[in-house]
Parts: C-alpha cells; sequence; structure tokens
C-alpha cells in the first residue's frame, strides 16, 4: 500500500484513539512559569602561557621588517665557490646549544 493512498475511512487528520501509547501535543508557546530555563551552553578556550608567550613572539616577528643580508650571502656564496670558507666547528656547536637552550625557553 503506497503511503498516500490510505483506506477509506482514514484520514491523517484523524487522531488514533484506542492506542496503548500517549500522545503529546507540542504547543508553539512555553509555559511562562517555567523556573528550569536553561541557558544555552557557550563554548570556551583557554591557552597556556607558553602558547600566549608563543602568540606573542609570532605577533611581534611579523610586525619586525626583516633584514638585508643579501650582501653577506653574496659574500658566503663566493668563499664556498672558491674553497676558502672554513666551518669554525665551536662557533657552530655554541649556536646549537643556544638554539636548543631557548627553546627549552618557551
Amino acid at each position: 500500500m503506497a503511503i498516500d493512498k490510505l483506506p477509506v475511512g482514514i484520514s491523517t487528520n484523524t487522531p488514533l484513539t484506542n492506542n496503548k501509547y500517549k500522545q503529546s501535543v507540542a504547543t508553539d508557546a512555553a509555559p511562562s512559569n517555567t523556573p528550569n530555563t536553561v541557558a544555552p551552553k557557550q563554548d570556551s578556550v583557554t591557552l597556556t602561557p607558553q602558547a600566549q608567550r608563543l602568540s606573542q613572539v609570532q605577533h611581534s616577528l611579523s610586525n619586525t621588517p626583516a633584514p638585508d643580508n643579501s650582501a653577506r650571502l653574496e659574500a658566503l656564496k663566493k668563499a664556498i665557490n672558491e674553497g676558502s670558507y672554513q666551518v669554525d666547528s665551536d662557533r657552530l656547536a655554541a649556536n646549537i646549544s643556544r638554539f636548543e637552550q631557548d627553546l627549552e625557553g618557551l
């Protein structure tokens, strides 16, 4: 049987009687004396102090103009191509160590 073709004598507006299940009818207006009205919950986000500090650092870096290192870069390229560039291993190790300590401080 199709849903839109009901048997004779049954209409969609007729309430069911002799039904073992209770029917409830919702009204458009809520009762005015309802003391249990609950406001909808609001989501919130809390940043850790480390995340706040990182955000501040990122903001300050984005507002700082980038230095012009083009002359130094060209000098380094030239020294590497000529084979005269020497790596200072002590200085490199100190810079790596300082970088690691800076990361731990964030």
